[in-house]
């Protein structure tokens, strides 16, 4: 075993209670940090990559103490697992039900989920005996893409790109990390399609259930945000809106795939086709990254829907657009 590890107890719950902190805006965006509060954002970095070099039965215990923590903080009732039939809130989900806590599960469903995961989460709800709220949006996607943009390369480039067509302030830092996509600036694209589609329907759903707290199945090891938001806000924060709970924040793809097989869980079926994460079909996030991005995987798996997506939907023109390279219809 690891020595780090044996020097590093499992702390108990009351501990867990008493180390939740979160750095206020005013502190994060203080360019003049004292030398006690640099030490402490790395100490916080270094303690996350530790954690996620932990063997998957001390993860699991971790994980627990966090759930536990929350139900025991803010009451059971209140709780609600995010589940979107994908691998990590299976996962979650899991682990959650393992404790004997049969909390209400939430699906924000934009109307351009898979099909499986759809298939996959109404069935797993049912054998295990839990509620299932299915959340769509009030609006639909074309008519958020055309009127604000399409999403393309990622939210924060997608964004900035946004704010440079509309005219907007940008801060000059940022412009930096998209001048290799500013040839793209008058292409339509735009980041708001996940806050109308995901994000405002179920902080509508939330505040007419009155469950404000989510147990959510985020991994630091998915994007560089995610580790930040971790080193900065730990494992439960609030928000203005709810409370976040990220029990296997510390889980690695790895992890994800020991665990299943630990306990015989078998995931929704595009996982067997290809794919590592789910999401919306037709999401350009991450599309030019790799030639084997979600337009070409969409293609493989349902010919019918992408050829919906690019024709109806106008991604083909967008991608022409952006030069990112897709299969013909």
């Amino acid at each position: 075993m690891n020595k780090e590890l044996i020097l590093e107890r499992i702390p108990s719950s009351r501990e867990i209670e008493d180390s939740q902190f979160s750095f206020n805006d005013k502190f994060w965006n203080n360019k003049n940090k004292t030398s006690e509060q640099k030490a402490l954002l790395t100490f916080r970095g270094q303690l996350l990559n530790r954690r996620m070099n932990y063997p998957l039965d001390h993860k699991i215990l971790l994980a627990k103490r966090r759930i536990q923590h929350a139900i025991n903080t803010y009451g059971v009732n209140n709780c609600y697992v995010s589940f979107s039939g994908g691998k990590d809130s299976t996962v979650l989900s899991h682990l959650v039900l393992s404790m004997g806590y049969k909390m209400d599960h939430a699906f924000s469903n934009t109307r351009l989920e898979y099909p499986e995961c759809v298939d996959f989460a109404t069935k797993w709800c049912k054998k295990n005996n839990v509620k299932l709220h299915m959340i769509y949006p009030e609006v639909l996607p074309w008519e958020v893409w055309k009127k604000h943009g399409y999403p393309m390369f990622s939210k924060e480039t997608a964004d900035l790109l946004e704010r440079i067509r509309l005219k907007q302030k940008v801060n000059p830092k940022k412009m930096k990390k998209v001048r290799s996509f500013l040839k793209y600036k008058n292409v339509k694209l735009s980041s708001k399609c996940c806050y109308f589609l995901k994000k405002k329907p179920l902080k509508k759903w939330q505040k007419e259930s009155g469950k404000s707290v989510a147990f959510m199945g985020i991994r630091a090891e998915e994007s560089q945000m995610r580790r930040v938001v971790w080193v900065r806000k730990g494992c439960v924060y609030k928000t203005k809106e709810q409370i976040v709970v990220n029990p296997i924040i510390f889980f690695t793809e790895k992890d994800i795939q020991d665990y299943a097989k630990k306990y015989k869980i078998r995931f929704a079926d595009i996982y067997y086709k290809g794919f590592k994460r789910n999401g919306c079909v037709c999401c350009g996030f991450g599309c030019h990254l790799s030639g084997e991005n979600n337009f070409v995987k969409l293609k493989k798996l349902n010919p019918a829907l992408y050829k919906n997506v690019m024709e109806t939907w106008g991604f083909g023109n967008i991608c022409k657009r952006c030069d990112v390279k897709v299969p013909p219809i």
